[in-house]
Order: C-alpha cells, then structure tokens, then sequence
C-alpha cells in the first residue's frame, strides 16, 4: 500500500553513505528534542547481586526519564519527535497492546512538543474500563482506536488505515511503527550506549549488559552504541514477546540504517544478537510464574519495582541465565531497567 500524500511513515532502514565525520558528531548533529534529564543512573543492586550469585550487578534506571512516569521509549521519541516537527506532522499516530509504554509516552512526547493530535491504535477488544497505562493514556488526550486482534501485522496494517483516512481530512500525519523500532528511533539507545559507557570505571569496561527485547528497536541501538563506544561490552537480550528470528531479523534491520544514518561502516547480521526466547511465556503481555517471582525478588531485596510486561520476565531471564552459567558470575552485570511501572495496576492475568 503506497502512502497518500500528508503522511510520513517512519522508515524501517534509511540509507546514507559518505561523509568524515565521526560517528559521535553525527549523532550531536541529527534533530533532537528534549524530553527528559539525562543522564539516567547507574546503580549498585548488591543485595539483590547476591541473591542471584553475582559478584556486581547494576541497574541502569531507565524508568527514571521522566516524562509521563518514564520508560525507555522517553530516549526514542527525542529524535522521533524532533523528525515529526521538523516534518510539520500535526498529527502522530502509533499502535501497541493495550498496556503499551511506548503508545503512552508517545502521547505524553506528542503533548510536550505541542502536537495536538495523537492517536494509538491498539490491539484487541476494547475493555470495559480502563487499568494501568490506558489510564493514562486516556487523561493525556490520547485518541485509541481499538484493532480486532494484537498481531504485530494486524496493528500495523489499521494503522495505515487510520492514517490516510486523517490525511484525506486534511491532516498532516507522522506514522511512527511499533516501539518505535526505527533507526531514528534506534539512535536513542546508541546515544543511551555512549552515555553508558560515561558511567562505567575504567577498570570495569567490560560488562554484560541485558534487556528486554519487545519490537527490537532498544536493542538495535545498544548493539550499535556498544560497538562505537563500549566495545568491550556483551549485550545479551530476553525476548518478551516472541521468538527470538523475527527479533535478529528486526534488529540487525534497524541496527544497520542506524548506522548509515551516522555514516559509519558498521553492519549487523543475525549472528550479532543474542536474544533468549525462553522467558515470554504463553504469549507477549500475560505474566510468567518466573516474572512475578522476579519482580517480588527485585523489590524486596533493592526496592526497585518491575513489570509483569518486560522488565520482570528480563529479570527472571538474567537470574536463570547466571544460574545456567550462560553470564559470567565473576564479570559485572548491568541492567537496563526500562520502564513499565503502570502495567502492575492492570489486571493482566
């Protein structure tokens, strides 16, 4: 389907060859909004590392960005919504399951940009009231226009739909794709990387960094920041939504038109991303046995709240993997915490 005149999809891959600048001067030089205080912080987890048996564990606190109680997509939508202004959108529209970060904060980012029109365009039935982030969407003006099913396809295709109606109205309208897994999208985390890579000492450059993998799009960036400023880092991620091909696909997709969008000669291949897939459970959204235990685990050891969404099934995943040897118990471990604090107070099961 070819996109009418007045919408501006999001491209999955964007390609952009030469140039000398370096990488680091690209990324200062792409538009960019502010949205939140950065740096987020890098905490000690020891009690919570020893439970575990690591020798260090840290929590990068990506649920501390802020806006519209934060989450990681905050770092995304800097360069996503600076690319809709610069486009004069006055419209954005986005899809997600019904407790969605990334529609919520896409909401939050439309209203403190002044784009007046934000609609989300959700998966499945529609409930008889609201929990957790559709709450929040609701009292951020959020139009939701509920899809028969949450298939990722499904999504994507009523978005389009939604889309060239509002444009045949007369709309100016910046279609942004699941998570906002796009390479401008991506530069988000490549400059989250940079700003890791800032924090760690210079005796201990060489962590292991984990988490959670939904559309691809966060780990995408982590992929392509460690390799220009931490390349001493492993990135392991835990799948929360499905398995782990359609993921490597997407990620090394986006990772790859990040990197031409910072002119450099990086490229990605399946083979560069290590996604766990045992950890989602029955299916993207429904909690596992082993989340909830992570999430009771994480709060009462370091006081430090997860989700039965994302960050609690990452968590059982990087607890299970040290336990099977799959992490290095003796190297430091860090944890990118992204978010999702709302979805506790729906009823998912």
């Amino acid at each position: 389907m070819e996109p009418k005149p007045g919408i501006m999809w999001v491209p999955r891959t964007m390609f952009d060859n030469g140039g000398s600048i370096t990488s680091a001067q690209m990324l200062d030089s792409l538009p960019r909004v502010s949205l939140t205080t950065l740096p987020t912080p890098l905490e000690e987890a020891p009690r919570l590392a020893k439970e575990i048996g690591l020798d260090r564990l840290l929590i990068k606190r990506d649920d501390l960005t802020g806006l519209a109680l934060g989450g990681n997509k905050v770092r995304k939508l800097e360069f996503l919504m600076a690319d809709a202004l610069a486009r004069g959108a006055d419209t954005v529209i986005t899809v997600g399951g019904p407790q969605s970060n990334h529609a919520r904060l896409t909401a939050a980012a439309a209203r403190k940009v002044g784009i007046k029109r934000c609609v989300l365009v959700v998966g499945g039935p529609e409930p008889e009231c609201f929990e957790g982030n559709l709450v929040l969407d609701d009292i951020l003006g959020a139009e939701i226009v509920w899809s028969e099913t949450g298939t990722a396809r499904d999504l994507e295709y009523k978005m389009r739909s939604v889309a060239e109606k509002m444009a045949d109205e007369g709309s100016v309208v910046y279609a942004i794709p699941l998570g906002g897994s796009t390479p401008i999208g991506a530069l988000g985390y490549v400059n989250a990387m940079r700003e890791l890579a800032t924090q760690l000492p210079e005796d201990d450059r060489r962590p292991q960094i984990v988490v959670a993998v939904g559309s691809a799009g966060t780990i995408a960036g982590c992929a392509l920041g460690i390799r220009l400023f931490a390349p001493g880092a492993i990135l392991v991620g835990v799948s929360v939504t499905r398995k782990s091909r359609w993921l490597q696909e997407s990620a090394a997709c986006v990772a790859n038109g990040a990197a031409r969008l910072l002119k450099c000669d990086s490229e990605f291949a399946l083979s560069d991303f290590r996604i766990y897939e045992e950890y989602y459970g029955l299916c993207y959204g429904v909690p596992t046995p082993e989340g909830d235990d992570a999430i009771r685990l994480a709060a009462t050891t370091e006081a430090l709240i997860l989700d039965p969404v994302y960050t609690g099934k990452a968590m059982a995943g990087l607890i299970d993997l040290t336990h099977r040897g799959e992490l290095d118990r003796e190297r430091t471990v860090i944890f990118i915490h992204t978010g999702g604090a709302p979805a506790l107070f729906a009823r998912l099961r």
